[in-house]
């Protein structure tokens, strides 16, 4: 059962990782044009996503490994970022709004996409297969007697 909860996962974060992917690519005229800097992150970051879906679907543990670990370094970047980008600006004078316009629920949508696959992520790379289980042993054996 352990293989198939982590099969579902791997492909919600697939999904997650997607939709992130897709929302970045929608978004990145927009920043290219506002400042350029900010829009050829949007790029990096997508095409680093895109390779991220990939190595998931991938079939080798290695590759699909390699793929958790940078999605999610990628996923944290990106929700750092946007917090900052809504908080104290960015470099450049790049301050926005929470909530000033469709693009903003957009990046909200991202904060929650990031969160799905950071938490996938943490699930299944955090593991005990390959680990012995520790057994229980009592502090005494009731049937035997005492000394």
């Amino acid at each position: 059962m352990a293989g198939a909860w982590r099969s579902a996962l791997r492909w919600v974060a697939i999904a997650a990782a997607f939709i992130n992917l897709d929302i970045h690519l929608v978004l990145t005229s927009d920043h290219l044009t506002e400042k350029l800097y900010i829009g050829v992150l949007f790029v990096i970051g997508s095409a680093l996503l895109g390779l991220v879906v990939i190595g998931l679907a991938s079939d080798r543990d290695r590759l699909r490994t390699a793929a958790w670990i940078g999605g999610s370094v990628i996923c944290a970047v990106e929700f750092i970022l946007f917090v900052l980008s809504r908080s104290t600006g960015l470099p450049g004078g790049y301050l926005e709004d929470w909530l000033g316009a469709t693009e903003d629920l957009l990046g909200l949508a991202c904060l929650f996409v990031e969160l799905v696959f950071l938490g996938c992520a943490a699930a299944c790379l955090t593991t005990t297969a390959g680990r012995p289980q520790a057994a229980w042993v009592p502090l005494h054996d009731r049937s035997a007697p005492l000394p």
